[in-house]
């Protein structure tokens, strides 16, 4: 089918367009979604943003001018920038996302965890009371007794731990 007669179909609503849409451009979709996205991870969200990116086109066909570019050129554009905010909202929602929400599925533990290493980068305070809120499943009341602070402080300590843990990526690798 002819680029041009595709457009027309597209403005005129046709489904079968759209379809012809997804086999003639699909490829090239892709390839410009992929060529946006900085890692792996994001990369497992190019089926969505291809769906956004096909809605785009279906609702937007008519602000196509062929005077002011290809076709293709309009199309790259439209994934690019629909690419761009998908990123934006999931780095928007993983902000948004703190730990003491997140449940986790974790698969048994075939080995055991090296605290150590995994809390390496926390004060010496704020390890301590890593190993005793995780590794030993104190309560933070029963921390706050055994090391003599207050309950805040221990709560405190593990907000702060977190932080730094998340930043480092390390809740990342070990957590999920």
């Amino acid at each position: 089918m002819e680029e041009a007669e595709l457009i027309a179909r597209l403005r005129a609503q046709d489904e079968a367009a759209l379809t012809e849409l997804v086999v003639s451009y699909g490829g090239f979709i892709n390839q410009v979604i992929l060529h946006n996205l900085p890692n792996d991870f994001r990369r497992d969200f190019t089926a969505d943003i291809a769906n956004r990116c096909f809605y785009q086109v279906w609702s937007h066909i008519g602000q196509y001018d062929a005077d002011k570019g290809t076709f293709k050129n309009w199309l790259s554009a439209i994934v690019k920038h629909q690419t761009i905010d998908y990123q934006r909202g999931l780095k928007a929602m993983l902000q948004n996302t703190t730990l003491d929400h997140v449940v986790l599925s974790t698969p048994p533990i075939t080995e055991e965890l090296d605290y150590e290493a995994i809390f390496a980068s926390l004060s010496k305070t704020e390890r301590e009371v890593f190993m005793l809120f995780y590794r030993d499943d104190f309560l933070p009341e029963e921390i706050g007794k055994k090391l003599r602070m207050k309950r805040w402080s221990v709560y405190k300590h593990l907000s702060r731990g977190r932080k730094k843990l998340q930043e480092e990526g390390v809740i990342n690798d070990y957590f999920t």
